[in-house]
């Protein structure tokens, strides 16, 4: 007896080669589909992906001010002066802001949708750059740090979201670690910045980019997935088209289709929203091993007409489970119907006025019964598919806080003028932080061809073996008054292999490792871990070093690393190259 697994391939083969008739069809009356170069089809989805890294550009400068800042004013005879205290505040208070923006971020993406959240976003940053250029208190500094701080923790959502809402899979991980360029990318222009103007001439330089920022979001589209959940599917076409090389709407017929399945079906409680369940609902029998599942007449589900091409998805609801009053939308008590005219995206009148009526039956159900909808929210966070993965990145951002980068970038000119390095601590930094730019480049370029298991784990073991290295010459050769260039050797591996594999790594998999429905507030959650450990992590570093000397914290950290790779080694799937189905189904299958 044929495997249950084995009867759904051969059903989606089967479903396939429908397609490929009707299209077949479609270019006898028609012409051939316009045909897009791989570049082409490429292009849009990198502008698209380029207007959002601007904000990861600010991100970066926003992470890196304060390690140039500190040093200038960390008791500082004239003018704002930091204590040891407060130098440490302003290094981390941004950090434990961020997951209040996160958590709001969301809450509001779904409504807002992924375009104007990250326009939203922006906001705080240009105030928080206008108050450091006026600062004339440590508390305005403080003040400009935790509004940066939420602004920051908003953006992660929208940002991680939109990447792996526009971008096929073969581009999703090249595109998620180009994202990380630009945070590097940040980093060496606000130390180029430190080192030409005044920090207070920096942060009003800075303010331009938020700036530039607005205008750049401001060309690309909305994310087809957010369009398709609020019911807007002309819209949803156009964007797709765009996102695909600008073309015509006959050459995203298909994926335009697999989409609306997949978002119609991830609207239903208890309904499994995988590629077989969303197309085959109510036309194949999907649980019944024993007898051969049938397609009925295809014609019945994507019918093409002359002028026109109409994808039908017809799908019955079973009306006795309790959840469809609470996810379905636009859909007949009886049946769930969705006909969209591909070539023009039109519905027709009398769908329209019944989509408006059960809208408003629907809105009023959701302002009467706000109780049960948040224990649809909390069941929908339980879920396998959305605990499992959420545990293993909150756990990849925990070894990330505490790697030893994060930790001590707001203090890293403090740290090298301990290391007596025979160059000057702030082209080191510089130095440094261009290692990791490059390295960023790099996994850019490798992670479609390797993965991100074999970019993560080795990097996980090249910082934990550098951090040692430090801890052993910090104990051993660091009584000398010479300068050695043994530490900068160390240094530079730690940050080559974090800007390599453990800082972009976990955020790839932010965007692409749960499922649909509820994604927005698994981002929001995610993101606000990483900023609460990143505060931590940021917070207690002197403390650390007070208590444990440096060689104690060096060899804190690189220990922290080492567990790091044995426990993703055991619990971190590979994601490179798969769909965001596929993945969702990965782990509602896995028993790990």
């Amino acid at each position: 007896m044929p495997r249950k697994s084995d009867l759904k391939s051969a059903n989606a083969e089967k479903y396939v080669q429908e397609i490929e008739k009707q299209e077949e069809l479609d270019i006898r009356l028609h012409g051939e589909v316009q045909k897009v170069s791989t570049i082409r089809r490429a292009l849009p989805q990198v502008l698209a992906s380029t207007a959002k890294n601007l904000i990861l550009l600010d991100l970066g400068m926003t992470i890196a001010f304060p390690t140039f800042v500190i040093p200038a004013l960390l008791n500082a005879k004239e003018g704002l002066s930091f204590t040891a205290t407060q130098a440490s505040w302003f290094g981390s208070i941004s950090f434990i802001c961020q997951p209040l923006g996160s958590i709001l971020s969301g809450i509001l993406l779904e409504p807002l949708g992924r375009k104007y959240s990250m326009l939203i976003v922006n906001i705080p940053h240009i105030i928080g750059w206008l108050m450091l250029y006026s600062a004339s208190s440590i508390f305005t500094m403080y003040a400009a740090a935790v509004i940066m701080g939420l602004g920051v923790g908003f953006m992660e959502a929208p940002i991680i979201t939109y990447v792996g809402e526009i971008s096929e899979p073969t581009l999703r991980g090249i595109l998620t670690s180009y994202a990380g360029l630009f945070v590097s990318l940040g980093f060496v222009v606000t130390f180029t910045l430190g080192s030409l103007a005044h920090w207070q001439q920096a942060a009003l330089i800075s303010c331009l980019v938020p700036i530039v920022t607005v205008v750049a979001i401001s060309q690309v589209p909305e994310t087809p997935f957010w369009l398709l959940s609020r019911g807007r599917i002309e819209e949803a076409e156009k964007a797709l088209c765009w996102l695909r090389g600008w073309v015509e709407p006959r050459a995203i017929r298909k994926e335009l289709a697999e989409m609306i399945r997949y978002s119609e079906a991830s609207k239903l409680k208890n309904t499994r929203p995988t590629f077989e369940k969303a197309v085959y609902a109510n036309t194949i029998n999907l649980d019944d091993e024993k007898e051969e599942p049938k397609i009925k007449n295809f014609e019945n589900n994507v019918a093409i007409s002359g002028n026109s091409k109409h994808i039908t998805v017809n799908e019955e609801i079973n009306e006795e489970d309790p959840g469809y009053r609470d996810y379905s939308t636009n859909m007949d008590r009886s049946a769930h119907f969705v006909n969209v005219d591909l070539n023009n995206g039109h519905q027709s009148e009398t769908e329209k006025s019944n989509s408006k009526n059960n809208n408003t039956v629907h809105l009023e159900k959701q302002l009467t019964d706000s109780e049960n909808g948040w224990k649809i929210i909390l069941k929908d966070v339980v879920r396998p598919e959305m605990m499992k993965p959420l545990s293993v990145v909150i756990l990849f951002f925990f070894f990330l806080s505490f790697s030893g980068i994060t930790a001590m970038r707001p203090y890293l000119v403090l740290i090298l003028k301990a290391l007596n390095i025979p160059i000057d601590p702030y082209k080191t930094t510089g130095i440094l932080f261009g290692v990791g730019f490059s390295a960023t480049v790099l996994c850019m370029l490798c992670v479609k061809r390797l993965g991100k298991r074999a970019i993560a784990l080795p990097s996980f073991l090249g910082c934990g073996i550098s951090l040692i290295g430090l801890m052993v010459y910090s104990y051993v050769g660091n009584g000398t008054s010479s300068p050695s260039w043994v530490p900068f050797g160390f240094l530079v591996i730690l940050q080559f292999c974090n800007g390599f594999g453990v800082s972009p790594v976990p955020w790839m998999l932010v965007s692409e490792v749960f499922p649909f429905r509820g994604r927005s507030l698994a981002s929001g959650i995610a993101a606000a871990f990483s900023y609460i450990l990143s505060f931590v992590a940021a917070k207690t570093c002197l403390s650390l070093i007070t208590a444990f000397t440096l060689p104690g914290t060096f060899l804190l950290y690189g220990t922290i690393n080492i567990i790091g790779l044995i426990t993703l080694y055991r619990y971190m799937p590979e994601t490179e190259g798969r769909s965001l189905e596929e993945i969702e189904e990965g782990y509602k299958s896995s028993k790990k």
